[in-house]
Order: structure tokens, then C-alpha cells, then sequence
């Protein structure tokens, strides 16, 4: 009787410890979506609003360079921001933040924008409010022509350019006008799902790996509020392909005066409702990044905000972040903070990881460093310099037989090549001719 009982013992907690291995809490998160916004607010700094297409050009060349030199491989760019649009479209008014003094341009912004994102190996994703007219109008999400107008769009831009997808934002019903606070909570959520679901259909017909996904408020409680059915949306199929939720906040943020660490706590909300573990990645708030702000002083106090929150995501079963926004990048007042964000995602590569020399022969290490904006000098070193020694180009020379490591050492950093020395090869006698 015993012995049964310790034999069931053991096969729960052998199936325990299998259990978990499965489970969505012990499996570690990456970096494979790192993203960023640029807004229909950044066109004008980053010299979008250009009659001239060799200018408009060479300054979208500049915008995907500095966002792949800064370690991101994804973009979600504004195409429609208050139902409109920044390509030449036969239903949809020009955007009025690309204008240049009020004239619209002459060629294609939107094609020449994805065209530079791809060469430099970029995803594009078309970012849409599907709702906002004004910041005091939006269509009402009620209505079967407002749903009807916004899938219109997504299928004119997916028809028409290579998006790698559509992307939604925070913005659902607003919370400013009184008509739409007399509709139910679920209400709202019922009639936003609809259009979700139709636009999700909709760019699946066209091709079923093009992206849909949507960034709702960091506040589950405030995304209900506005009708985003954030719950539905990653529990069930056929809403979404992705969600970034906006976790705008430090842990060092003041809840009715008290030192809450806001943004772990946002994030295990978000882990939770994740039931149908869908691709999650976090809206990070760079924008906030070394400004003073009351209610919020983490930012100021600390230039680690984004680095320890990067540990969190690869900590917690997340596949990546987007920060917001793009000219934050370069914002001086953001320098500290993005100088520490580069060094959390800073990988350095070897050409060889092993090699095998013969004593006397040279051969050259070649080291790389990304992102680009992380290039620093490479240190070499080697752990045996009787064996081999390296110089401050990386060029090995076997001196004795055995077995040595190279490393290359870039900030904090190190990468080993495993480089194995045979004898030198023996010089054959002449044999004299009689």
C-alpha cells in the first residue's frame, strides 16, 4: 500500500513538472517584434511635407535608415489619422499634416514609404483610427456606413500596397460627447467587435498572412469603458492577429500617493487575460522618457525605465514591444534612456565559432555589432597567449599546439571562438640528384 502510494506520488510530480514546462508561465519571451510609431504629428520634423519627391525621397530613406540603425524591425506608420488618408486615395481627403502649404503632393508618399521600409528590411504596418474625424467628431461605431466606410479604406490600402498589415489604435468611442455616453457598456463592445471582426475578415480574404492587430489602453477597466472588448479579442478567434497594449507607466508611479509599480502590475493584467496566447507585444512609453511628471517621477528619476521593462517582456511570454514614438529615438532629453535600451538589445556576432590552424598559420576574426547605433570598438583577447595571440583587428596567429579561445568583447558583451592548433606541418627533405 505504501509503495503505491509513492509511485502515485511520483507520477504527479513527474506530470507536474511536465505541466509547467507546457504551461504559458514558464516559457521565456523575446525580442522578435521590435517596434515603433511614427505619427501623422511627426511627418512635418522628419521632412515628410516636401513638394519634392527626390526630397520627400531622400528623407523617407533618412526615417527607415535611423529606425533599423536603432534596433527596430517594425513600423507602424499613420496612414489615416482622422479619416483621411496619405496617399492618393479616390474616397479619403489628403492628410492635412502632409500637406505643404496646403498643396498636396504630386506622387505617392504611401508607396514610396513602404518601398524604403522594405529595403532595409522593415515590416510596414498601416496604422489606422478607425473612428476619429476631429479630436471633437468621430463616426459613429452604431452605424453600418461607419463600419462600411473603414473596412472600405483597409481595403483600398491592401489592395493597392504591400503592407505587411493593419493596425489599429486606442481610439474607439470617445468619452467627450454625451450621445454616447447614454450607450451600454456592452453595447459599445458589441458594435466595436463587429467592425473588428468585419475588417479581420476582410484582409484574411485578401491574404491570410497579412496582420491585423490593434493597440488598446494599458487600463483593461478604461479599454471596456470606450467598447475595446480586449477580453473577446484574445480569448477568441477571428479579432486579431496581434495586440500591443499601452503600458505607458514606471514602477515608480504614485497611486493616491503611494509608490505603486505600475507598469509590472498593467503588465500580469494583460499576461492573464491572454487566454488564447496571442502575440503580445508592449506599447512602451518613450515619449515620457526623463520628463517630470507628477504623478508619474520614475521617468525622471530614472534613465533604466525602458532597459528593466525590456527584462520584464522577455521575462513574461511576450514576443516584443513597440515604443512610442520614433523622433523620441532622438530626443536629447531621452538620450540616457535610449543609450541603456541599445545596450539591452546590443548582440554581438562572430564569423567562426571554431577553427582548426595549424601552429604558424594566421586567419582573421571578423566581429559584428548590432543595432547600428550600438557600434563601439571591439577588445580581443585570447585565454592562452603562449598558444595563440590576437590582435586589436582580430587577426590570430597559432603558435603552439592545443587548444585556445579568442574573445571578442564589445561593452559588457563577450563572444568565443574555440580555435584548435595542430603541429606544424613538417618541411620535406630534398633528396640529392647522383
Amino acid at each position: 500500500m505504501v509503495k503505491r502510494l509513492f509511485l502515485m506520488l511520483a507520477v504527479i510530480l513527474i506530470a507536474g513538472t511536465l505541466g509547467l514546462g507546457e504551461g504559458k508561465k514558464a516559457q521565456a519571451g523575446s525580442y522578435s517584434v521590435r517596434g515603433v510609431w511614427v505619427s501623422c504629428f511627426e511627418y512635418k520634423s522628419v521632412g515628410l511635407c516636401t513638394k519634392s519627391e527626390k526630397q520627400f525621397r531622400a528623407n523617407a530613406n533618412k526615417l527607415f535608415y535611423n529606425i533599423k540603425a536603432s534596433g527596430c524591425n517594425t513600423v507602424y506608420f499613420h496612414v489615416r489619422a482622422f479619416d483621411d488618408a496619405i496617399y492618393p486615395s479616390s474616397s479619403f481627403p489628403w492628410s492635412k499634416y502632409l500637406l505643404n502649404k496646403g498643396a498636396a503632393p504630386s506622387f505617392d508618399p504611401l508607396k514610396i514609404l513602404i518601398s524604403y521600409a522594405h529595403k532595409y528590411g522593415l515590416q510596414f504596418h498601416a496604422w489606422m483610427n478607425p473612428y476619429r474625424v476631429t479630436y471633437k467628431k468621430v463616426l459613429d461605431p452604431a452605424k453600418a456606413s461607419t463600419t462600411e466606410r473603414i473596412v472600405s479604406q483597409v481595403r483600398e490600402i491592401i489592395n493597392r500596397y504591400s503592407v505587411d498589415g493593419i493596425h489599429f489604435d486606442d481610439y474607439f468611442y470617445p468619452t467627450n460627447e454625451k450621445k454616447y455616453n447614454k450607450v451600454k457598456k456592452e453595447k459599445r463592445m458589441a458594435n466595436i467587435n463587429a467592425m473588428v471582426m468585419r475588417v479581420y475578415n476582410t484582409i484574411k480574404a485578401k491574404k491570410k498572412k497579412l496582420q491585423f492587430g490593434i493597440s488598446p489602453a494599458g487600463d483593461v477597466s478604461y479599454c471596456e469603458k470606450i467598447g475595446a472588448d480586449v477580453k473577446t479579442w484574445m480569448s477568441k478567434k477571428g479579432y486579431v492577429d496581434y495586440i500591443i497594449p499601452q503600458i505607458y507607466w514606471s514602477n515608480n508611479y504614485l497611486l493616491h500617493g503611494k509608490k505603486t509599480a505600475m507598469f509590472d502590475e498593467r503588465f500580469a493584467k494583460w499576461q492573464s487575460l491572454n487566454k488564447r496566447d496571442v502575440p503580445m507585444y508592449i506599447g512602451l512609453a518613450l515619449y515620457k522618457a526623463g520628463e517630470r511628471l507628477k504623478p508619474d517621477p520614475g521617468w525622471k528619476k530614472s534613465s533604466y525605465n525602458i532597459a528593466t521593462q525590456l527584462d520584464r517582456i522577455k521575462a513574461g511570454n511576450s514576443e516584443g514591444y513597440a515604443l512610442f514614438s520614433y523622433t523620441d529615438l532622438y530626443r536629447s532629453g531621452a538620450a540616457k534612456e535610449v543609450r541603456h535600451y541599445l545596450s539591452k538589445i546590443m548582440s554581438l556576432k562572430l564569423n567562426k565559432k571554431k577553427k582548426t590552424i595549424r601552429a604558424g598559420k594566421k586567419f582573421k576574426l571578423k566581429a559584428s555589432v548590432s543595432p547600428l547605433r550600438c557600434q563601439k570598438k571591439i577588445k580581443w583577447k585570447s585565454s592562452n597567449k603562449k598558444k595563440a595571440t590576437v590582435t586589436k583587428k582580430g587577426v590570430v596567429k597559432a603558435k603552439k599546439k592545443g587548444k585556445v579561445k579568442i574573445y571578442a568583447y564589445c561593452g559588457s558583451i563577450k563572444k568565443c571562438c574555440v580555435v584548435k592548433i595542430g603541429a606544424k606541418k613538417k618541411k620535406k627533405k630534398k633528396s640529392r640528384k647522383k
